[in-house]
């Protein structure tokens, strides 16, 4: 029963359930029955709630022979991260550190996902505190890519991703601080967006770099997702108003004539460009050409490889931050952390701030790169997916492997990454659309728009 609905879309589902095809709870059983077949090999989801969802699902199915669903994903399964409260649900924050913590609230987004009649299965996996590039967490162990088990699924929204992309649920929760919607969607072929600050509201907002948004195997997912993700929450202060925008029906639009595109092939952070990964930015921007649109490329690295270090350390002293939090003996629980933040305890305060100084100076830099477009198309990683063990593409330098995404946590952009295909050895590519402040439809639309032209993605092998 499991196969017809593995990469069945959310809004396949749901329109299915209206006509009474389909039953949220076989769908349901059958998503529970995917965990049981390919969990034990991809590592996806650390806690199952089989008995809630399963009455959930008999709840959805009464409502929709009620004609009567609850909201626009009644009866539609899905997975929470690690990082987000979900009542009765533990949290771990990917770390072995510290007591077990069992959520008494629930997330915003979780919340918007409750009311909207999601079914929500359990807990997916993520990395230690969400600052990894890699899928690997001190608490669940190693997590790995549907499309290749030797490779990683990366960053936070590791287990959403693998989740996604294993065909357990359509949709899935991610959340972006650095890049972790956006690197995960580009190595596990999925569509992906990073809202503008405040379009998803988030609690406890704790940095101004940080968001919540869909990971989903096409655009017209993404595009559900956000009509039920955004709008205000009085917990965030950063919550912006509900825009009124349904971003499903405003999907087209016929004006590409009238935009422009900045190609910016190689940012000059971090490791170089693989070939495979500019030729699809190449094909990209011919596809936009041919729709009309004004493509302008940049032939001259923006930035230099040593801009990202002062904003590493910044991020660093953020998780060395959360690590204090737990007696000495726990923190070696987590010693990958550890060992990164370790030159983080002797910063000094005035240190810190300069530091904070250059990261407004990236942030000014790189909100001016748009000026005079109407979005930037480069790369959403400079590679496809690296080994499944490891916490970075260098783990020496872990923090190269956000240099492509952080810029744009920084200045607030959307920012999707789009499933182009496939590289030499099988592994998918992303390639990431940047838009103006605010212009979260625009960027769905463009993606969507490019989706719709070079084809939507094959399944993953496993």
């Amino acid at each position: 029963m499991t196969a017809p609905y593995s990469q069945l879309s959310a809004l396949a589902m749901v329109q299915a359930y209206a006509r009474l095809d389909l039953s949220p709870f076989e769908v349901t059983q059958a998503a529970l029955d995917r965990i049981d077949a390919v969990n034990p090999q991809i590592n996806a989801i650390y806690y199952i709630d089989a008995e809630r969802a399963l009455e959930a699902a008999r709840q959805s199915e009464q409502r929709w022979h009620d004609n009567a669903p609850m909201g626009p994903l009644d009866g539609v399964p899905t997975t929470v991260k690690d990082a987000l409260d979900c009542i009765g649900m533990p949290a771990h924050r990917g770390s072995a550190a510290g007591a077990v913590s069992i959520s008494t609230t629930d997330h915003p987004t979780v919340a918007r996902m409750r009311e909207a009649g999601s079914v929500i299965l359990g807990k997916n996996t993520m990395c230690d505190y969400g600052i990894l590039a890699g899928g690997v967490s001190s608490k669940h162990g190693v997590t790995r890519n549907p499309w290749d088990l030797k490779r990683t699924t990366g960053a936070s929204s590791s287990g959403a991703s693998a989740s996604v992309a294993a065909g357990i649920e359509p949709v899935s929760i991610g959340t972006d601080i650095v890049g972790s919607i956006r690197l995960p969607a580009s190595y596990c072929g999925l569509a992906g967006l990073k809202p503008s600050q405040g379009r998803v509201p988030y609690y406890v907002c704790n940095s101004p770099a940080i968001t919540a948004g869909p990971l989903a195997r096409n655009f017209s997912d993404v595009a559900l997702h956000m009509n039920v993700l955004t709008g205000e929450d009085v917990r965030d202060f950063a919550a912006l108003a509900r825009d009124d925008v349904n971003y499903v029906s405003r999907l087209r639009r016929a004006d590409y004539d009238k935009l422009s595109v900045l190609v910016i092939p190689e940012l000059g952070l971090g490791e170089p460009v693989a070939e495979d990964v500019r030729k699809a930015v190449n094909e990209v921007a011919q596809v936009l050409r041919d729709l009309g649109v004004q493509v302008t490329s940049m032939d001259k690295a923006p930035f230099s490889r040593s801009d990202w270090e002062p904003a590493e350390a910044f991020y660093k002293i953020r998780t060395l931050s959360e690590l204090l939090r737990q007696p000495e003996n726990e923190q070696d629980k987590t010693p990958y952390i550890r060992d990164w933040t370790a030159d983080g305890r002797t910063l000094s305060a005035v240190e810190h701030q300069r530091n904070f100084d250059h990261t407004q100076a990236l942030r000014e830099r790189a909100l001016a790169l748009i000026d005079g477009y109407d979005f930037i198309l480069l790369p959403s990683t400079p590679d496809t997916a690296f080994a499944a063990e490891l916490p970075g593409s260098n783990p020496a330098k872990p923090f190269e492997s956000w240099a492509n995404t952080f810029l744009f946590n920084l200045t607030e952009q959307p920012a999707s990454s789009i499933p182009t295909g496939l590289d030499r050895n099988g592994l998918p590519i992303g390639v990431q659309l940047v838009g103006k402040r605010f212009d979260d439809l625009g960027v769905l639309q463009m993606s969507w728009r490019i989706e719709q032209e070079i084809g939507a993605m094959p399944p993953a092998s496993l």
